[in-house]
């Protein structure tokens, strides 16, 4: 059966701007943020930004699989390889980097694993495509891209299912473990409490859409689910 590793932790903050001079606010879940949280920025400064990454997973298979690299920093800084290196590895022994979106947090390191297999949805590809031809030439096509549209198996026991919802092109990767299924979820699960009482976070682009992929992941009964933005959590 597989194993799966957090490789590097999510993490973020928020940083307003006065007259050019930059505030941090505090360090801050990214997805946990909310209407209230955003008025009160908006008000207080004269504009503001968010800096963080998301979990990025390592899944051991008969193939080593990388979900969701993280923010360019993480790769550009070496975090990410000195990470891998701790654990004894090289981007050169990741067989297949899987994108659950193409939100620069999820994929801006994707550029350190140059030649490797990139599974994503078709519509990511699309829509990143269309609005940041930049973003496309740096992260995506130095890999060799595998489009999906259908939920799809990678290995035995490593599934990559249709999510949308926070995007059009959301995934979710399902591990068989020996601990039952672990879901690797991106966005499309933003907290405990949001996936128990299927509640809709602010960042969707269709809520309708977002609580169907809920119920979906709700009817694969994983017993450990791995949040973009938080930290896993026991069903």
């Amino acid at each position: 059966m597989a194993k799966v590793k957090i490789l590097i932790h999510e993490f973020g903050s928020f940083y307003g701007f006065k007259k050019g001079f930059p505030v941090g606010i505090r360090g801050h879940s990214l997805m946990m943020a909310g209407e209230e949280f955003d008025r009160l920025l908006e008000n207080s400064f004269d504009s503001w930004m968010i800096f963080g990454s998301c979990n990025t997973v390592l899944i051991e298979s008969s193939k080593r699989i990388v979900v969701d690299p993280g923010a360019r920093e993480v790769g550009s800084w070496g975090v990410l390889e000195s990470r891998l290196k701790e654990l004894g590895l090289t981007p050169s022994d990741i067989d297949v980097v899987i994108n659950t979106h193409l939100h620069g947090d999820h994929a801006g390191s994707n550029f350190i694993f140059r030649g490797k297999k990139l599974v994503v949805h078709e519509k990511e590809i699309l829509l990143t495509g269309s609005k940041c031809p930049e973003f496309t030439e740096a992260c995506i096509k130095p890999l060799e891209v595998k489009k999906i549209s259908n939920d799809i198996s990678i290995t035995k026991d490593v599934k990559v299912v249709t999510t949308p919802g926070h995007t059009p092109g959301s995934v979710s990767v399902i591990v068989d473990t020996s601990e039952g299924l672990v879901a690797v979820v991106g966005d499309a699960v933003t907290s405990k409490e949001e996936y128990l009482k299927r509640k809709v976070p602010e960042w969707v682009e269709d809520k309708e859409t977002y609580l169907k992929s809920i119920d979906k992941l709700r009817g694969l009964n994983p017993k450990i689910i791995i949040p973009g933005h938080d930290s896993p959590f026991s069903l």
